[in-house]
This record gives structure tokens, sequence and C-alpha cells, in this order.
């Protein structure tokens, strides 16, 4: 109900718990039902393994772009490149965003930076 508000607050939820238990799979399905209403929308999976890879988290700042873009997304060679073309990105449509196994603040900065960014209605 929260996704499907109508409201043009941001939001920004994390669903926290000990591994196993389905927190992913519940993000994915609220994710599936939900995608098709807003202006744009990624899903962005196993972030803490794929930032552990080299340039893991420029691939992750790419994947979200490619989405967001309906792939159509520039080259990024670097974080600080991924963080200015995600912000241009996302100001400007209504966004649905899901982040899988975030574990720090680096990987959540890297990839969404700012909620300010984020335009009305998104979440």
């Amino acid at each position: 109900m929260w996704l499907e508000d109508g409201s043009s607050d941001v939001g920004v939820a994390a669903v926290y718990g000990m591994g196993g238990i389905g927190k992913a799979t519940i993000a994915k399905t609220a994710y599936n039902q939900n995608f098709n209403k807003f202006q744009g929308s990624s899903f962005l999976a196993d972030i803490r393994a794929t930032s552990k890879l080299h340039n893991g988290l420029v691939h992750l700042q790419r994947n979200l772009l490619s989405d967001l873009r309906k792939g159509k997304a520039k080259k990024i060679y670097s974080l600080d490149e991924g963080i200015t073309k995600i912000e241009q990105a996302i100001r400007c449509k209504r966004v649905l965003i899901a982040l899988d196994d975030v574990d720090n603040l680096e990987q959540f900065n890297a990839i969404l930076g700012m909620r300010e960014w984020l335009h009305p209605g998104s979440k």
C-alpha cells in the first residue's frame, strides 16, 4: 500500500534482518508488483558481493542507469561520473529503486547518493 499511496513524498524503506529469512524475496515481489506504476525502475541485487569486485560500484551504477533509461545508458568511467549521471536521471522522473543486500553506507551513496535527488513520489 505504501508503494501505491499516490503521495508526492519521497519514501525510503529499509528491510533489515538476519540472512535467509526472505527479505530479498519480499522486496522483489513488491518491486515486481509495482515497478510499472513508476516512470523508471531498477532492482539491483547482490550489492554487497558486486561492490567487492574490481569497479563493482561503477558496474552497479551502469546497471541502474541502464534500467532507468531503458537500456540507453552511456558509459561511466568513475564513481563521481556515475553519481552525477544518476542524479540527472532521477531528478526528472518518479522512480522505484530497490537495492538488495546493501551492507554499508558507501555502497548506498555510490548508487543512490542523496535523498534530495529523488523526484517527488519516488520510492
